[in-house]
């Protein structure tokens, strides 16, 4: 699995080069202040309704101590990043989009020459922009330097996100030059500027900031200590819609049976295909309509995780499809009226918890979730030690993961074998699966019970096949429920609790993360994931009073709601003899032989009531005496 691009996005720090300067000192003295002062300050804007945000950089260099004055020699270097985990094609597309928008200009508004160097892929590209004039106590100078790029916003629907980069941990804020004694003073200020047609304030992050608003715009800035290491991040709207299409192609398995007869009775060649479908769910008020199902399931039940499974028959003697397209709806809370907290003390957790039997499976140890292993038991115990609330323990665990591991993109873009979360922990190159893994094993190693939850993140308006799936965890909470964690974004901006940038499709409490199953009579060798293909995309809202519940698509069933839908239905009599009949040999005998039998039962019944009806006017005919006496 590789990571999604959000966690990319977080870890993108401003690169800030500063050309070699010579202060010329026209005589020595003693500095009470700073001698120079540069101001980087950075305006990301967004109009509602865009996919791009346009990115400006206002430098302005001040010299305090009229001692000193700056040179017109040297040059200006901007870093414009790339978004690591894109193709060279969709890097080439983006890059030409940013370097077409780049505008610099002075201080008086005229435009600047500047050059550009792009480095290979991922690196970025360098804007070069020459000194233009002196600078001197009584003449600043100063640069504007605009772009626009798609990296910074992802919309979904009325679902903005805005992402800005971080400061790198070793920005220099004051620095001191040793040959001439002078001090210069670096600030680098943020704002993120929307319109007000913005959807609601979701959520909003470093958590301190200054809000100011007119009639036209809204201000949110963030001071630069705040942004060392943190990526600042704007989430605006409270609901979601994703479109998903479902194609799984099934070959031709079944080479005995002519089509012909399969067309009188279908189940002569019948293969059972049994598909995780994408489940409904709590937290986010997850809910899901379909436009269409083709065909229509003959079944659908949930797993004991309440993963939604339908059932679907399809020939086995040709080739054919089964095709689901439908929409999903996410819902979170407002930035001003938050859900009440689910945090409790450990000690109230931990006695509720011990009263729920149905939560010990989650507790357990497992080939990758290697929670009895001592390295992982010490190194939970020494994580939850100083914990008092289930909250804080969770968060010491989510820093702890990421703190060990660095995610691989290497390994991302491989065939991505999972080692584990003790492998993970102690150096093995990780992605999504090592990250969820890892937080599993530790959570279970402190007595908290958790599993995992496969989905797709970072989900953008463009339909692209097959989209990497991203696994996170899932925690359980009581009164709330399945609480949602996601330690792969590596960050203090820790993604714990409700998150609608992205679709949950199934849980699980096990190995292996595949809820596709194939039943047939004959060699299914054929069958593979390669037929299998998925897109999510955000899409706008639609009328949902076209679309079809989980409910409609089985209305035989008389189900009410989803709840209603059993668990653990694939363990039925019914279901497994249904199995039974339409894939295994000597069902198919069954189905061939019982109408047989069956028209053989009538037809000697049918024989031996004409003979019996025979035989009984033969002896009217000889006794007609009897027959007169009995009238």
């Amino acid at each position: 699995l590789k990571n999604d691009i959000i966690k990319t996005m977080k870890k993108l720090a401003l690169t800030i080069l500063v050309s070699l300067i010579f202060l010329l000192p026209l005589s020595p003295v003693l500095a009470t202040t700073y001698d120079f002062v540069i101001d980087t300050d950075t305006k990301i804007s967004y109009t509602t309704g865009n996919d791009s945000v346009t990115v400006q950089y206002t430098y302005k260099r001040t010299v305090e101590n009229s001692s000193f004055y700056y040179p017109a020699s040297g040059e200006k270097v901007f870093h414009i990043p790339d978004i690591q985990n894109k193709t060279d094609e969709e890097i080439k597309i983006e890059r030409k989009f940013k370097k077409d928008s780049i505008s610099v200009k002075d201080q008086y508004g005229n435009k600047l020459k500047y050059t550009i160097k792009e480095e290979k892929n991922p690196e970025g590209i360098y804007v070069n922009i020459p000194n233009y004039k002196i600078t001197t106590k009584s003449s600043p100078y100063l640069i504007t330097f605009t772009y626009k790029t798609h990296d910074y916003v992802q919309k979904v629907s009325d679902f903005v996100t805005i992402q800005a980069p971080a400061l790198p941990k070793d920005v220099i804020l004051e620095q001191v030059d040793k040959s001439t004694g002078t001090t210069t003073r670096y600030n680098y200020g943020l704002s993120i500027v929307v319109d007000k047609n913005i959807p609601t304030l979701a959520k909003i992050y470093p958590s301190e900031f200054t809000k100011k608003t007119d009639s036209k715009i809204t201000t949110y800035s963030f001071d630069q200590l705040d942004r060392i290491e943190n990526s600042p991040y704007i989430e605006f709207g409270t609901e979601a819609v994703y479109k998903f299409e479902l194609l799984f192609k099934t070959p031709k398995t079944d080479t005995f049976i002519p089509e012909k007869y399969s067309d009188i009775y279908s189940q002569l060649s019948t293969n059972i295909y049994q598909i995780s479908l994408p489940r409904e769910y709590g937290e986010t008020n997850q809910r899901v309509y379909f436009s269409n199902v083709t065909p229509s399931p003959k079944d659908i039940y949930q797993d004991s995780e309440g993963n939604l499974i339908g059932v679907f028959e399809v020939p086995a003697n040709i080739d054919s499809e089964i095709s689901v397209t439908g929409y999903i709806y996410v819902q979170q809370d407002s930035y001003d009226n938050p859900s009440d907290s689910f945090d409790m003390n450990l000690s109230e957790y931990f006695e509720l918890v011990n009263k729920s039997s149905f939560l010990n499976k989650y507790l357990t140890p497992s080939k990758f979730w290697q929670s009895t292993d001592t390295y992982i038991k010490q190194e939970a115990e020494k994580l939850i030690a100083n914990q008092s609330t289930i909250l804080g323990a969770i968060q010491a665990d989510y820093a702890f993961v990421g703190d060990k591991l660095e995610y691989d993109y290497a390994k991302a873009n491989s065939d991505n074998q999972r080692i584990g979360a003790k492998a993970a922990l102690t150096g093995g190159a990780s992605v999504c699966m090592e990250y969820s893994d890892s937080l599993i094993a530790l959570l279970r190693a402190q007595g908290i019970p958790a599993r995992a939850a496969g989905g797709y993140a970072n989900i953008s308006t463009e339909a692209v096949d097959n989209p990497t799936t991203h696994q996170w965890v899932q925690i359980w909470i009581p009164n709330y429920g399945w609480l949602t964690a996601d330690p792969t974004l590596e960050s203090k901006n820790m993604l714990i609790g409700k998150a609608i940038d992205r679709i949950l499709w199934e849980t699980f409490n096990g190995d292996a993360p595949s809820n596709i199953s194939v039943y047939s009579a004959n060699d299914i060798t054929t069958v593979s994931n390669g037929g299998y293909n998925i897109k999510v995309y955000g899409a706008e809202d639609v009328n949902q009073s076209e679309l079809k519940s989980y409910v409609d698509l089985i209305p035989d069933k008389g189900y009410e709601n989803t709840e209603e839908i059993p668990v653990n239905g694939s363990y039925s009599v019914s279901h497994w003899f249904n199995i039974f009949l339409k894939t295994t040999v000597i069902g198919k005998s069954l189905l061939i032989a019982g109408p047989v039998l069956i028209s053989l039962v009538v037809l000697t019944g049918a024989i031996l009531g004409i003979s019996l009806g025979i035989k009984a006017i033969k002896r009217k005919r000889q006794n007609p005496t009897l027959t007169a006496d009995t009238k």
